[in-house]
């Protein structure tokens, strides 16, 4: 999965407001997600993401694909994540490329809300009470 250098730039301020900064960076990168998936307006699939000055994160990152927790149990979340976003989208996901590009969309418009709406002195749990 791809992320713009908007959301690279915004991942540690992010990070800091929910005081991840100390947590690997698919934690805040899975809340922006989260956010977004949250909203009950579609998702704009016909603006085109630049996603130059970004990164690429493997599945196994984003969505724990194939991987188990420090106890050894299951940690693989991306047929949820899947599940999740075609619930969403109100299809049926054929791919991994169309799951793709609907996460990836996702975590935009999750990071755009997040860095738009939150303020310096913002409390993460106000917050969430006021957008949700």
């Amino acid at each position: 999965m791809r992320t713009t250098q908007f959301t690279e730039e915004n991942l540690p301020r992010i990070a800091k407001y929910l005081e991840f900064e100390s947590e690997p960076k698919w934690l805040t990168i899975r809340f922006a997600i989260s956010i977004s998936l949250a909203l009950d307006e579609k998702l704009d699939m016909s603006k085109p993401i630049d996603f130059s000055g970004g990164k690429v994160y493997a599945w196994d990152v984003i969505t724990g694909k194939g991987k188990n927790d420090l106890q050894g149990e299951q940690a693989d979340y991306h047929d949820l994540f899947a599940l999740i976003v075609a619930n969403s989208a109100g299809k049926t996901i054929e791919d991994e490329k169309e799951f793709e590009k609907l996460l990836e969309h996702h975590c935009e418009r999750g990071f755009s809300i997040l860095a738009s709406s939150w303020k310096d002195n913002s409390d993460v749990f106000k917050w969430l009470g006021e957008e949700f």
